[in-house]
């Protein structure tokens, strides 16, 4: 009777018991919309589904697997069942959005936040708009949200494992270099921010001047890069053979190349205008500007650049898979043309990570009641807003906290100052990357949970000082 007792008086249980509720509401009064990328999400998977691994490698370049690999699993269960593939992803996704639950609060106790704190963040984890919204949607997003915190948490426990045992930091140095590489096959991004978040941890033990610990950190770092490296080279090989193309996707030259272009287009006051109206959303920019003038910095003109330059290169008789390479070399000419405009832009792009809550990304049904609550002023606007200031606020103080804490900041067995330094780190390290291409409001989801984590840190510090004042 007093452990049921103390589970109830627990906030944190009811943290997870009002998620579930409102979970098992949403299954049973929303569906699924496919339109746009998630047509071509629900045809890859067909296409895993029915035809197996080798015609999807045949078949073309294409994106990246593990979610499509979600899919078809979703599909096979469809057949056994008889139940709808897309309510059995629904299930699969909201447990996704469960186990980041799970991992947010064993961060969260690293950081001894006090319960109500703890219970608030994974509370208001379950039930965001936007969070769940990618939990109902067949887009890619939700599955790099366990990711982040499993990196975040793997590499932590690395660093107060370098005075330790080295089976310890080999068995870490796999699991680490393996979750890298499914970030890398679940959103190609990861390739580039994969090598350079894990050579900064490392660079930063250099400080702590223990040599055990500086050895220990090369043999995990070493050992890590060597398991990345094997499985996306795998994966490119396999590629290369199977249909000619040696990478994990093809849409990072096409998008680096209509953003580089887009950004050397002629400066004016109106363009830069249009720009910083874009940030906290296309609405808002409409609103101000009118949606013609605001168009330019859409998706949709973005590959209007990046499709023009494809077919030119296209006709001039290169072999398609010449064309990526092309693509590239004529990005990064135009970027070193105009390399001060270049960073400009893609500083505004970056801003556009703040604002990622929404009522209204799309692509689910709810029912009419809670689709006019999302779509009721203050909801809408008053929400996004808010948690854009907050997280910001958060994200600013959470730099100058580890600015203030660098002189004893590199300690061997340093547990909270480290897990926020990875957090920051990966969190400027995937909105830098993200930025160079475009960023559109679902793509700040992966880090979100991270937001919320910093968020809560930032709230118990202020209210503890506030408490001693």
């Amino acid at each position: 009777m007093k452990i049921k007792k103390r589970l109830f008086q627990n906030p944190i249980f009811w943290a997870f018991l009002l998620s579930f509720t409102y979970w098992f509401y949403l299954v049973l009064t929303s569906h699924m919309e496919i339109s746009c990328d998630a047509i071509g999400y629900e045809n890859l998977g067909k296409l895993l589904a029915e035809q197996g691994w080798i015609k999807f490698f045949k078949a073309g370049l294409q994106r990246e697997p593990v979610y499509l690999g979600l899919i078809a699993f979703s599909m096979g269960l469809e057949k056994i069942s008889g139940i709808s593939y897309q309510l059995i992803q629904m299930a699969i996704q909201l447990l996704i959005l469960f186990l980041t639950q799970i991992l947010a609060l064993r961060i969260l106790r690293i950081l001894k936040i006090n319960d109500l704190l703890s219970a608030l963040t994974i509370l208001y984890l379950g039930i965001s708009p936007a969070m769940v919204n990618s939990a109902l949607s067949l887009f890619s997003e939700i599955i790099i949200y366990p990711f982040m915190l499993a990196i975040v948490l793997l590499m932590y426990q690395a660093w107060i494992s370098f005075s330790g045992p080295k089976i310890r930091i080999v068995v870490l140095a796999i699991a680490t270099g393996l979750t890298l590489s499914l970030m890398t096959l679940s959103r190609g991004i990861f390739e580039f921010i994969a090598p350079v978040f894990i050579g900064m941890f490392f660079l930063s033990t250099l400080f702590t001047r223990k040599r055990r610990f500086i050895f220990n950190a090369v043999v995990y770092f070493v050992i890590t890069l060597i398991i990345f490296y094997v499985f996306i080279t795998g994966y490119k090989l396999t590629n290369l053979v199977l249909n000619g193309h040696f990478m994990v996707t093809d849409r990072g030259a096409h998008m680096l190349y209509g953003s580089a272009a887009r950004r050397a287009e002629p400066l004016t006051r109106e363009r830069f205008l249009t720009a910083l109206a874009y940030i906290p959303g296309e609405g808002i920019c409409n609103v101000i500007f009118g949606k013609e003038k605001c168009f330019f910095w859409s998706g949709e003109k973005l590959d209007e650049f990046a499709y023009t330059k494809a077919g030119e290169l296209q006709a001039s008789g290169l072999r398609p898979e010449e064309v990526d390479k092309e693509t590239f070399r004529a990005a990064l000419k135009i970027i070193l043309q105009k390399p001060g405009q270049f960073v400009l832009f893609w500083f505004e792009d970056g801003l556009k990570m703040f604002f990622w809550e929404s009522t209204q990304i799309g692509f689910v049904s709810y029912s009419a009641g809670l689709t006019k609550l999302f779509c009721w002023a203050p909801i809408k606007n008053g929400l996004r807003l808010l948690m854009a200031i907050l997280t910001f606020v958060a994200f600013i103080y959470l730099i100058s906290f580890l600015l203030r804490e660098r002189k004893n900041f590199f300690v061997p067995h340093e547990k909270i100052k480290i897990i926020l330094f990875l957090s920051l780190l990966l969190i400027f390290l995937f909105s830098s990357a993200q930025a160079l291409f475009i960023i559109v409001g679902r793509y700040a989801l992966p880090v979100v949970p991270l937001y919320l984590i910093i968020l809560a840190f930032f709230i118990q510090k202020i209210v503890t000082k506030a408490k001693q004042a």
